[in-house]
């Protein structure tokens, strides 16, 4: 098998997808568990030291699910290829709506559209999410201006960021509470989604 790759890039490392189930291994005399164990060992065999850099998955999923182990398999476990045509295409998609915050990936999305937040639009939400429930002073706000590089703002500065915000969410724009004289909060609400 020939790795293509260009002057940028390299390869890290490959995935293995099994697709043998259970009563299959134990058929053949050993267990998935097993199995696994075998393979590591192999590769120990081949290239050693490196069986450490190893990660193994089980594959886990109805027992009425049909199909070929190795595609069910593949599916399970999320392999980009393979989940692309499990999806069936939907004649009209219809946008999810609501807010989903993905902090790991540091995105907001309005009713499944990127809201290009910038770098301070997104650290003041999400410190306003840290905080959730609680008022935030202005104060407060100020102290995160490091998490972007950027020299502590004013109080009219937070507040323009504030609008700011706001207006890229629009329609959802309640999440974002002002307490008059005090600052701003965040609270629970049921059109946001926030993933870690």
């Amino acid at each position: 098998m020939k790795t293509t790759t260009n002057k940028e890039t390299e390869a890290k490392g490959f995935a293995l997808y099994v697709g043998i189930s259970e009563e299959e291994a134990l058929a053949a005399g050993l267990s998935l568990a097993e199995l696994a164990t075998e393979l590591r060992n192999k590769l120990a065999e081949l290239v050693p030291g490196k069986e450490t850099e190893t990660y193994a998955a089980l594959a886990i999923g109805p027992k009425s699910t049909k199909g070929r182990n190795l595609q069910l398999t593949r599916v399970a476990l999320g392999e980009p290829k393979a989940t692309a045509q499990a999806k069936p295409q939907a004649e009209e998609e219809t946008p999810a709506k609501g807010v989903v915050v993905d902090l790991s990936r540091r995105r907001l999305y309005v009713d499944g559209r990127n809201a290009e937040l910038t770098c301070k639009e997104f650290e003041l939400l999400a410190f306003l999410i840290e905080n959730e429930g609680r008022t935030v002073t202005r104060s407060e706000i100020a102290g995160i201006s490091d998490r972007c590089g950027e020299p502590v703002p004013n109080d009219r500065t937070i507040d323009v960021h504030v609008r700011r915000l706001r207006s890229k969410i629009g329609g959802y724009e309640d999440i974002i509470r002002t307490a008059r004289g005090a600052g701003y909060r965040f609270d629970k609400h049921p059109d946001v989604l926030i993933e870690l």
